[in-house]
């Protein structure tokens, strides 16, 4: 079962929920694909349902995002509400991380995996739900060398759409953007020379596609059985071929939510691994381009305290 956290007087009950008699501070990227549109929606839904809004944050500029959540942090905060999509999570979940503070996720993104694998509905009314009902759970995190992120690192077909996407084609076609991006690159797209240093072996891929996920899901479709955001391991996926046709099949997979089978595809289950290419490559963390491999992504476990629903998440079995 899913690791809840102890008890704290008069911070969390009991049975690991939070006391929704105390304040929170609410932060929106107002920039993310329903950000804008949500954001009073938002507090008037936390007010109704029983949770004290103390402080209240539109942010329209992304990059303002870790010092806005980080203020709200040091002015000790006790649950701090997050919304926005994956980029938005993964670029202030480090201020969260290994504190005595909960998160609370407003998934307002394109995609939303991280809320998808930690069984966080996508509607407003019932996300608010989860943080008014749910309990504390202690997920894992990852990190890329000393950057933490939440849900995936990726290098390759994804990486590349996420570097040329723009958040105005997200914005008004939402996932269809991904395909027509996925599509436009995939033509063109030369395969990488990957070495993967892990359980103390050394890999060597020919391939269009890596993916290092802390959870279930990449994207909107869950990406490998019974991976939890609380299993304490990194899932590596690798598609073991330099076809284009190969990788685009797998792609569309992906975003049509298909589980199909490919012989090509590799998994590995660790703790830690090296990722290089040949050539150096853009690395994505949750949706964003962040840097540039050599890079290695190790797994740190019950960092983060977030808000999950009460019944419906399990977690580690």
């Amino acid at each position: 079962m899913i690791n809840s956290s102890p008890q704290r007087v008069n911070e969390y009950e009991s049975n690991g929920m939070y006391n929704k008699e105390r304040a929170a501070a609410l932060i929106v990227n107002t920039h993310s694909r329903r950000g804008q549109k949500f954001f009073r929606a938002a507090k008037d839904e936390l007010t109704k349902q029983g949770i004290s809004v103390a402080a209240s944050y539109p942010v329209k500029y992304p990059e303002r995002l870790p010092k806005v959540v980080q203020n709200a942090v040091k002015r000790k905060h006790k649950l701090i509400i997050v919304g926005g999509g994956d980029g938005t999570i993964s670029s202030v979940v480090d201020y969260f991380a290994c504190q005595d503070v909960v998160l609370g996720i407003l998934p307002f993104g394109t995609v939303n995996s991280f809320a998808r694998t930690l069984g966080i509905p996508l509607d407003l009314k019932r996300a608010v739900e989860v943080i008014v009902n749910g309990k504390v759970a202690d997920v894992d995190l990852g990190k890329v060398d000393h950057d933490y992120f939440s849900n995936v690192v990726a290098i390759g077909l994804s990486a590349d759409i996420a570097r040329y996407i723009s958040r105005r084609l997200k914005k008004y076609t939402g996932m269809l953007s991904y395909v027509l991006m996925g599509m436009r690159i995939m033509f063109s797209h030369r395969p990488i020379e990957c070495t993967l240093t892990m359980n103390n072996e050394v890999f060597k891929f020919n391939t269009h596609q890596v993916v290092i996920a802390n959870g279930g899901y990449f994207g909107i479709t869950p990406f490998a059985q019974n991976a939890t955001a609380d299993d304490q391991e990194l899932m590596v996926f690798v598609m073991d071929t330099p076809h284009r046709w190969h990788t685009l099949k797998l792609w569309i997979a992906f975003l049509l939510r298909k589980a199909a089978i490919f012989p090509q595809a590799r998994f590995f289950r660790v703790k830690e691994v090296k990722l290089e290419a040949l050539p150096s490559q853009c690395v994505e963390v949750d949706g964003e381009i962040t840097t540039r491999t050599p890079v290695n992504i190790s797994l740190v476990p019950e960092a983060l305290k977030v808000m999950v629903p009460s019944q419906h998440y399990q977690g580690q079995a």
